[in-house]
């Protein structure tokens, strides 16, 4: 195609934007903190607006890595990642998705707690001996994708969160690694800040009233956005022609916590429900020597539980959603 007739395109699909929510598109970028000297600055902007921006939490040798992982298992992996001929038809609008990158690779096994931002999701999610690992995965938006039509939703939730006192901790957060610079013109996750009270994004523009704002997300590679899942989200697909890349980690809230409720002085929260009932641990995760490991790993959903009681049967986790690669 033309590059003066993909530009128009382009500039068609960026006018049809505001069915993405309500057009109200932040120019303000929010602040970004330092992981290691503003932690405590961080996770109170975390709990006031449903997400923050951390800066600095991959180094070159981290991204030099992972971006090579990307090269190599497109290449030797291309039905993990949805480019062979089995195709991923849930992620065809989302771009490429490699689902369950840990089950063969334990050379990734160091970034399940990456020292960057994990410090800020432990402190977040109420300390160490409450963080759960629930999923990870990385994604990429190709070159020349085009302008895609992502509403804003939110992942799981829920519904005590707009009743419990306090807030926090919350019960699912997300952290997105930008493995590529992402700008103005690229592919960028965004935000409706404080939307993660409300129940539509309909009822948030109405009761937020001016301070109702979706907020685009820039940062160089090497950035991380963590997210209440919450909170409502969307990705801009940028000029429909550069690329992104991005590692996505989602934790649960482990443990029972004192909370309250309107209709009743005394509530004890239980930990989060599993976030998806596909997602599969290896063997040296699930069953680790290290006491503390296997804690972070233990938030089982079914699906895993029949794959442990099968003594990890290669054939019983081909059977399952995502499971063969």
């Amino acid at each position: 195609m033309p590059i003066k007739l993909q530009q128009q395109e382009n500039l068609a699909g960026a006018a049809s934007r505001a069915a993405q929510g309500f057009g109200r598109i932040s120019k303000t970028p929010p602040p970004a903190f330092d992981p290691q000297n503003e932690q405590q600055a961080a996770c109170t902007y975390f709990a006031e607006n449903g997400f923050v921006v951390l800066k600095n939490c991959l180094n070159t040798a981290d991204l030099s890595f992972l971006n090579q992982f990307f090269n190599q298992t497109q290449q030797t992996k291309p039905d993990a990642w949805g480019l062979g001929e089995r195709r991923k038809p849930h992620h065809r609008n989302q771009g490429l998705i490699f689902s369950q990158p840990l089950l063969d690779h334990p050379e990734l096994d160091r970034f399940t707690r990456h020292p960057g931002a994990y410090p800020v999701v432990s402190s977040l999610l109420g300390g160490e001996q409450h963080v759960r690992f629930s999923e990870f995965n990385f994604r990429e938006t190709p070159m020349n994708a085009g302008v895609g039509t992502m509403n804003f939703h939110h992942d799981e939730a829920l519904a005590d969160r707009l009743v419990r006192r306090p807030y926090m901790p919350c019960d699912w957060l997300c952290a997105i690694h930008y493995l590529t610079d992402v700008e103005p013109d690229t592919p960028s996750f965004c935000v409706v800040p404080r939307s993660n009270r409300f129940e539509t994004l309909k009822e948030a523009f109405e009761e937020l009233g001016e301070d109702y704002a979706e907020v685009p997300l820039y940062g160089v590679s090497g950035t991380c956005i963590l997210y209440d899942t919450a909170t409502f989200h969307t990705r801009l697909d940028g000029d429909g022609i550069r690329s992104r890349r991005t590692w996505h980690q989602y934790y649960a809230r482990g443990g029972w916590l004192p909370s309250a409720l309107p209709t009743t002085n005394k509530y004890i929260r239980a930990p989060s429900p599993p976030l998806t009932n596909w997602n599969l641990f290896p063997e040296r995760l699930a069953l680790h020597p290290d006491a503390a490991t296997r804690r972070f790993f233990s938030h089982w959903n079914t699906a895993q539980g029949e794959w442990v009681a099968s003594g990890f049967d290669p054939k019983l986790r081909k059977s399952m959603p995502r499971g063969e690669q």
